[in-house]
């Protein structure tokens, strides 16, 4: 496999991942087609030793970790996120309005709006609803070109192009067809029950959002695609989760709702991997002081994606720190806290991409510009591990098509690989 070829993977598993929902469950065949056992919360559990395990909390998370013989020694971390800025749909969401039917929505996580106009889109999500006298879901990806948001006509807005703010409560309704006067709703319903072969009265809820339906682009020594904050972390450390060779305490992290604060039962904020680790050593015979040994032993890199320097505003970037795409993965850090990283725990990383011939890039923000932060403060303030705070160069991150680098989603899983096996 060379760094191409690696690239169309994870076009694929993107464009495969319309939505967090799809992350997890594509997530889980890999899993499964690599050996790993599932296993579920509200159940007992079977763990041995020098085996592999995953489980999964509301279909949006999900923890992978396979079994040393000496749990004590620590856990090896790679945590990324499953969610990407999207418009959600919400309650009673159709809307008539000047022979056109609309959708109602809501913006989910920071987004650049004007990306998302003058586009084919499509709905995908989840959906619950009566059968046979139990309430079921069932996931839902309507695979076609569904709706859009028009912009308006330069002749009509002629400050379009001099900082006219889209207002999302006035100005990105997506449109879906014209309709006559006589139209009688139930439009969404409709659709979803012919989608999942069930009767539309049953349907009790659902959770949709929108999604671009053009597919993922190779464009040179670059790819363009939606989603790489952060499928393109989740990739590269589930891949690496499958493909490396060792018989330690690795665990992978895909944690949900960190667009939005991960203050969620499936976000970095819940007690979702603290109490997946203390229920792996107590099934493994530890006692509670073990599992807090583990814990002091263990290391944990927070997977997301970095700013690469753009060419037409390198007045937004730190004039000492460019980040190149292709340059190598970037360490991310921040004197305010925002990401994890630190001298304690920058060294290991560094001295391992060394050991394999890989690029390292630091990263910091401008004095005067406030970044993003991540999951890494988050779960390493909640476990007290060492942990760091690494990402891909990419651009246009939270547009609806992010650009990355080849080379970069190549080193990436060299090095989380390496560090599973190391």
């Amino acid at each position: 496999m060379n760094s191409l070829e690696f690239c169309k993977d994870l076009i694929n598993f993107i464009d495969r991942s319309p939505l967090n929902y799809f992350a997890v469950e594509n997530a889980k065949k890999i899993l499964n087609e690599n050996g790993f056992k599932e296993l579920k919360e509200n159940e007992k559990w079977e763990v041995e030793k020098n085996n592999k395990y995953y489980v999964s909390r509301n279909d949006t998370a999900l923890i992978a970790f396979t079994v040393g013989d000496d749990l004590t020694q620590g856990f090896d971390i790679i945590g990324s996120h499953t969610d990407s800025p999207t418009f959600k749909l919400k309650s009673n969401s159709e809307m008539i309005d000047s022979g056109y039917l609309k959708l109602n929505i809501e913006p989910y996580g920071g987004m650049i709006y004007s990306t998302w106009t003058d586009r084919t889109l499509s709905l995908a999500g989840k959906v619950s609803y009566k059968e046979d006298g139990k309430i079921k879901t069932s996931l839902v990806n309507f695979d076609r070109d569904l709706l859009t948001i028009p912009n308006a006509a330069i002749h009509m807005n002629r400050e379009v192009n001099k900082g006219f703010e889209i207002n999302p409560q006035n100005h990105l309704y997506p449109i879906i067809q014209t309709i006559e006067e006589n139209f009688e709703g139930g439009y969404l319903e409709k659709l979803l029950a012919e989608e999942l072969g069930i009767d539309k009265d049953s349907i009790l809820d659902f959770d949709l959002g929108l999604y671009d339906r053009q597919k993922g682009a190779i464009i040179n020594n670059m790819y363009q695609i939606g989603r790489i904050d952060n499928l393109g972390s989740v990739h590269a450390s589930l891949m690496a989760m499958c493909h490396s060779k060792a018989n330690k305490n690795n665990v992978l992290v895909l944690n949900d709702n960190e667009e939005i604060g991960s203050r969620t039962p499936t976000g970095a904020f819940s007690p979702f991997l603290r109490d997946t680790l203390k229920r792996l050593c107590e099934k493994c015979g530890l006692d509670e002081e073990d599992f807090y040994i583990a814990l002091a032993n263990s290391y944990l890199i927070s997977a997301d994606q970095a700013h690469a320097v753009h060419p037409n505003f390198k007045e937004y970037h730190d004039p000492t720190n460019p980040i190149k795409m292709n340059g190598g993965l970037v360490i991310k850090t921040a004197a305010n806290g925002a990401y994890s990283s630190n001298i304690a725990s920058n060294a290991r990383l560094i001295d391992l991409a060394n050991s394999i011939g890989s690029k390292i890039q630091k990263f910091h923000n401008r004095n005067d510009k406030q970044g993003g932060s991540t999951i890494g403060p988050i779960a390493s303030t909640g476990l007290g591990i060492v942990s760091i705070d690494v990402g891909e160069p990419i651009l246009a991150m939270h547009s609806i098509r992010e650009l990355g680098g080849i080379e970069d989603h190549y080193d990436a899983y060299k090095i989380y690989k390496a560090f599973y096996e190391l």
